[in-house]
């Protein structure tokens, strides 16, 4: 992307468009900071010898037509009017993200899906880490790869964690990429489940015939992204071998078949250091991901070893009495959170459920709880929706409702639990209202398990 001359702009100036404002500015690029909120703007006089204007408050927005080029914030939706009205106009909208694919002298391998990205990329970085390979992991993992692109080679290897938020309108696609369940979240960025969706597929929409891409099996939006790819076509997970080329587990085995008639098992179940079927799915996806990319397969049992988890995903925070409290407070959308509940398989656990809206169905998560949960705590604003969505699923368990603190929540659960029991934070929700964010409230959930 040649940006010499061009007017650009920033759109919002978070975490990844101050990152890209400083790699901008290194090299000699000035641009304009759009965001609605007064206080974004910087005091480094670096910043400022490279900033031409900063537009900040409420109409920042307002109109974009004097630019050339927009980088646009994940957290800002490509639909949004503003944007819409300066594409029409001729202005090309972008990201950081499409900048480092373009840009990127070495290969990458990108992951997304509702749930699991980043246990999944950390797990190939493990893998890939055993092997000895020189890699970086970057994206909404917390870590913005135009960091880290000037230190790159074409012997390097990146491994990215993509949100729908930073791969709508992409335009780009990374030689590698792993899809993970696509199930239905973010309605309250997303128009739709169709539009989100879409802004899942761009993860493979644009590869090319050398390029290749890892469906979850069995999940059929994500096998149906992956067959708009122009690379080749694998798949991940399940239990059956007669899928064709990729990764799968049976009779305690990872097996790998790539275009053999036999397959190989590269590495056993227990290798695998996390509870749940889907993480050991999650698990599939790492190994099949670090094979495709060169790793010998007698580095892969050791990567997976040395993986203990990440932290709010089925994290063990504490015991007390005999009774085991799980963080798994990144467990945002029913889906997800029915998992947590099924990688328990022969306890008894009071979950914890609750938090704010994305607009989702709470079906499938009361059909969970009636398998695997024995009593339900519910916190936040969609508490009442979850209580309703048990119920009609047939629980008939104790229920505590609107509970206004994590501590009166972990109390409530506490007070219902017997020694071998588990006490479970998976929400199925967002954090905000009670929470600043999915951490604050682990964190929360940590301490209140820790004072009983």
């Amino acid at each position: 992307m040649d940006l010499k001359g061009q007017r650009l702009a920033l759109l919002g100036f978070g975490v990844e468009n101050q990152a890209l404002g400083a790699w901008l500015a290194s090299r000699g690029c000035s641009f304009s900071v759009c965001d609605r909120r007064p206080e974004s703007r910087v005091t480094d006089p670096a910043w400022d010898g490279s900033v031409t204007q900063w537009r900040l408050g409420e109409a920042a927005l307002a109109d974009l037509t004097d630019f050339d080029v927009l980088f646009r914030s994940p957290g800002i939706s490509a639909r949004q009017t503003e944007l819409n009205a300066a594409v029409a106009a001729g202005v090309r909208l972008s990201s950081g993200t499409e900048l480092f694919l373009q840009c990127c002298p070495a290969p990458v391998i990108a992951v997304t899906g509702t749930k699991g990205k980043g246990t999944t990329a950390s797990l190939l970085m493990s893998i890939l880490d055993a092997a000895g390979v020189a890699a970086r992991i970057g994206g909404n993992i917390g870590i913005p790869p135009v960091t880290f692109l000037d230190e790159l080679s074409a012997h390097d290897l990146v491994v990215l964690e993509l949100s729908s938020f930073q791969l709508q309108d992409l335009g780009a696609s990374p030689q590698g990429a792993v899809l993970l369940p696509v199930a239905t979240d973010h309605l309250d960025y997303h128009e739709s489940r169709s539009e989100y969706v879409a802004a899942k597929g761009e993860i493979c929409r644009h590869q090319r015939s050398d390029d290749w891409v890892l469906a979850a099996a069995g999940c059929a939006t994500a096998e149906s992204l992956a067959a708009r790819s122009a690379g080749r076509n694998l798949t991940f997970g399940g239990r059956s071998p007669d899928r064709g080329d990729g990764c799968w587990i049976e009779d305690g085995q990872v097996w790998w078949r790539d275009g053999e008639p036999e397959a190989e098992a590269v590495a056993s179940l227990s290798d695998v250091r996390l509870r749940g079927d889907h993480n050991h799915d999650n698990a599939c996806a790492a190994v099949a991901a670090s094979l495709l990319a060169g790793v010998p397969a007698e580095a892969v049992p050791k990567g997976l070893q040395a993986f203990r988890g990440l932290p709010h995903r089925l994290e063990q925070v504490g015991s007390g009495d005999g009774v085991l409290y799980v963080n798994d407070s990144l467990a945002t959308t029913p889906e997800s959170a029915a998992a947590g509940l099924q990688a328990w398989p022969g306890q008894r656990v009071i979950l914890i459920a609750g938090g704010s809206s994305k607009g989702a169905d709470f079906e499938p998560l009361g059909i969970a709880i009636v398998a695997a949960a024995a009593a339900v705590v519910t916190i936040g604003q969609e508490g009442p929706a979850i209580a309703r969505a048990a119920r009609a699923a047939g629980f008939t368990g104790p229920m505590d409702e609107d509970c206004a603190t994590m501590a009166r929540a972990v109390a409530a659960a506490a007070a219902r639990a017997v020694p071998g029991d588990v006490v479970l934070l998976s929400p199925a929700c967002a954090s905000f209202g009670m929470f600043a964010s999915y951490a604050d409230r682990g964190e929360a959930f940590r301490r209140a398990a820790l004072n009983r």
